[in-house]
């Protein structure tokens, strides 16, 4: 995901395998709590949990930890196929952790350029851009201010739509959400809180995610099929057998449970359905690139968008850690298109652009390449919430337990962080306190 003031300013927008692997540890005390889901927010309750000396059965369907936040190695060096910054890094839990467990964290402030074919366009020639964009952000922050829950594309005048650079700052728009800026509402985006540089991790954000969850103890490949709830309990039914439990606690995602992949006995409350259904999930696609040597102008890492009007570019960034490789961004329907075209289509694509801006040398010096595909990862189906307009409130729906057993989590639930991991983590220890409270009878 990507820094959303970044986006309206230039770009446009882990190692749970491998390396690192969660260790399988022995219960010390009968479980209470069962955790559905080992991603961020699934991972955060286990480990609260655990420290209250609280009986705690992570169940999660992959055959890794971290869910979207997930660092490759493959390239030969890190990169995150899901969520890479930590966000709003003045209110960010995890830049103390990766602080105090010695993960080198670097600002972004790299170089934005953009291409009109082969030619970097100069600051004076992109005025138009960042004017524009400017005045994307103030008409949204009026909108958001006035309390209109309304399509972002309505809260824009007709002078910004029409402006001849909204094309190329409409996808910025888009990559906040993962959807372009009809589909989602303006008054549930301004509820995010930014504070602070946005920062990234050499390392990898999943391998940050991994090292925090390296000691609690996850049932890999144990995707759950069903949930029964009584007033005595709850049974999580997976093809490995069944688990009981007091309370559980989904950290799925938003639309796994709108999807129906896990099934509800009794079924869920109709507004807490509804609620998962408001919140669907955007869609952001990466495209690595690794080249047999550097193809680059610079030395230095920098993003780079090629200038076209059809709304179909995409962003780079070029020289990843003072690597040969690339990595490029796209979200929305060009995300959905090209992910439904199959990884060597997203890869074609990607260097077709990067063609036009270097030159046919490129290809030749290609190396190999990889796309993610979000949205039919199964566990996944899709990159992050975004709020449908008019249904503002369905985060904080989704913070209530369910039958005094039920309880959810995940960054859908989180309104001032949602789509991010800081925002899952947050929901995580939400969830736990919530737990600890259903289990002391206090609900």
């Amino acid at each position: 995901m990507l820094n959303r003031r970044q986006l309206l300013q230039g770009i446009g927008a882990a190692a749970a395998s491998g390396a690192f692997s969660t260790r399988l540890l022995a219960q010390a005390a009968p479980v209470e709590v069962i955790v559905i889901g080992a991603g961020g927010a699934g991972l955060a309750a286990a480990k609260e949990l655990l420290a209250a000396g609280i009986g705690v059965l992570v169940l999660e369907a992959r055959d890794r930890i971290g869910g979207r936040a997930f660092t490759d190695t493959s390239m030969g060096v890190a990169w995150d196929r899901g969520c890479s910054w930590l966000h709003a890094s003045d209110v960010n839990p995890w830049v103390a952790y990766a602080r105090k467990n010695d993960f080198e964290l670097i600002a972004d402030r790299f170089p934005r350029h953009v291409f009109d074919g082969s030619r970097r366009l100069g600051g004076a020639e992109t005025a138009g851009l960042r004017a524009v964009r400017e005045r994307i952000a103030r008409e949204l922050a009026e909108a958001g201010r006035r309390g209109l829950d309304i399509p972002a594309e309505a809260a824009l005048t007709q002078a910004t739509l029409a402006d001849p650079w909204y094309p190329m700052a409409e996808p910025g728009m888009t990559s906040w959400e993962g959807i372009e800026p009809a589909n989602f509402s303006t008054l549930d985006q301004y509820q995010f809180v930014e504070k602070g540089d946005d920062l990234m991790i050499p390392r990898g954000y999943g391998a940050l995610l991994a090292h925090y969850a390296r000691d609690i103890a996850v049932r890999l490949r144990t995707p759950v099929s069903r949930i029964r709830w009584t007033a005595r309990g709850v049974t999580a039914e997976a093809g490995a057998g069944a688990f009981t439990a007091r309370v559980a606690i989904v950290a799925l995602p938003s639309a796994v449970i709108a999807d129906g992949a896990v099934i509800f006995s009794p079924h869920l409350p109709a507004e807490v359905l509804q609620a998962h259904h408001d919140l669907p999930l955007g869609l952001m696609n990466k495209v690595a690139l690794r080249f047999k040597r550097n193809v680059f102008p610079a030395e230095r890492t920098e993003f780079w968008r090629l200038c076209r009007n059809d709304g179909r570019g995409m962003d780079y960034l070029t020289r990843h850690w003072d690597n040969n490789v690339s990595i490029g961004f796209c979200a929305g329907r060009l995300a959905q298109e090209i992910e439904a075209a199959g990884e060597a289509a997203s890869i074609d694509h990607a260097l077709t652009e990067l063609t036009a801006m270097l030159g046919s040398d490129l290809r030749r010096q290609f190396d190999r390449g990889a796309a993610t595909a979000w949205a039919t990862d199964p566990f996944a189906r899709g990159s992050y919430s975004h709020c449908l307009p008019g249904r503002f409130g369905a985060r904080a729906i989704l913070t209530r337990p369910v039958g005094g057993r039920i309880v959810f989590a995940g960054e859908h639930t989180e309104q001032t962080a949602y789509g991010t991991l800081h925002g899952a983590h947050m929901s995580g220890l939400r969830a736990a306190r919530e737990a600890r409270r259903l289990l002391a009878g206090k609900a």
